[in-house]
């Protein structure tokens, strides 16, 4: 096994699905945040809104939140919010990522292949490799089940669940 790495910063967002870490990524506006905000209400979990500090472990990206954004939900017209006030036990300290989501503003191409077989690429991170998933349309799009779809986890989550050694904020 290697030695962990020096963490590194990216913009995004790292919410926590039935125990998978999904990174969000896309321009500002897609509507990151406001699907973290839907995820939560559904029962997930939030690590890190704006920005993730990465770090691998050996085969294992981890994503965890800068101190000074702890428990925040950036949220447009409503600034910052403090997730634990909303819903308590929902932040995590940090969580494995499994999955990186790109949300797209604008339409894609309506190809038949994109139809039946999805968007799909990697992307590398760290030297770890993540399987990633364009969804575009963002803006006028369900995110939240369509997240929870591409995470594999569609039910409805009862108690925000994945992080890494069960630690919370």
């Amino acid at each position: 096994m290697s030695a962990p790495q020096e963490p590194s910063l990216i913009p995004g967002v790292l919410v926590v699905l039935g125990g998978c870490g999904v990174l969000l990524e896309g321009p500002s506006g897609a509507g990151k945040s406001d699907a973290a905000a839907a995820l939560l209400d559904r029962g997930h979990a939030l690590v890190t809104d704006d920005a993730v500090q990465l770090r691998r472990d050996g085969n294992r990206l981890l994503g965890e939140c800068p101190d000074e954004g702890r428990g925040l939900l950036y949220l447009r017209d409503l600034g910052a919010t403090d997730v634990a006030d909303l819903y308590p036990g929902a932040c995590r300290r940090r969580a494995e990522i499994g999955l990186c989501l790109r949300l797209q503003p604008e339409p894609g191409p309506s190809e038949a292949e994109a139809l039946l077989q999805g968007r799909r690429d990697e992307l590398w991170l760290l030297g770890v490799r993540l399987p990633r998933i364009t969804l575009t349309d963002s803006l006028r799009r369900p995110l939240a089940p369509l997240i929870e779809a591409a995470a594999g986890h569609p039910q409805r989550s009862t108690t925000p669940t994945g992080a890494v050694g069960g630690e919370t904020a």
